[in-house]
């Protein structure tokens, strides 16, 4: 591990949990509990995002209950579209880190919902179960309701996580970007 991934870990996964926390608590429809996931993978690619996603779902376990631990495969996936996206320039604009969200967001509502219904009938945290038994009180399926409502939020979670990860890093003074080659080609400098 080197020195710098050495540094980012701890602040990476400290974001992750208390970002995802207050998002939790407030029972927002969204989760915001990878961003520091995203920032690693972008930064020095996907080893170090996995590694994030790993560390902060483990914490998620010990802190908050055995519930969080099977996600940490959406964790992985956030790595591996966040580092693909950052190798193709996803980033250098707010259209584009949108795009990738939504596309990310796909990918991991899928997953999402693969783990929510399997391991838990549907009910995880307050703003997805709240989609998903509004859409139960409609008449849909367990199953369909548990897949819409992961899509929606996942969609909504993951656009909104690569648009302030794109902000950040467009942000960034270019001799601490120049520090990081696979975050400068994400943001195109």
């Amino acid at each position: 591990m080197s020195p710098r991934l050495f540094a980012l870990v701890p602040a990476a996964v400290a974001i992750n949990l208390v970002v995802g926390r207050i998002a939790a608590e407030l029972s927002l429809p969204v989760y915001l509990d990878t961003l520091g996931t995203m920032l690693v993978a972008v930064l020095t690619g996907l080893p170090g995002g996995a590694l994030v996603g790993t560390v902060s779902q483990l914490f998620a376990g010990m802190l908050s209950g055995y519930i969080w631990l099977p996600f940490v495969a959406v964790q992985w996936a956030i790595a591996l579209l966040a580092a693909l996206a950052a190798h193709r320039g996803g980033f250098a604009t707010p259209f584009r880190s949108a795009a990738w969200g939504a596309a990310c967001g796909v990918g991991c509502g899928l997953i999402s919902a693969a783990i929510s219904y399997l391991l838990f009938r549907g009910v995880t945290v307050g703003g997805v179960t709240a989609i998903g038994a509004l859409l139960r009180g409609l008449g849909l399926p367990l199953s369909t309701a548990v897949v819409v409502a992961s899509l929606i939020t996942d969609i909504l979670d993951k656009t909104i996580a690569f648009l302030v990860v794109g902000a950040l890093l467009r942000a960034m003074p270019k001799r601490i970007l120049g520090r990081f080659p696979i975050a400068a080609r994400a943001v195109g400098r």
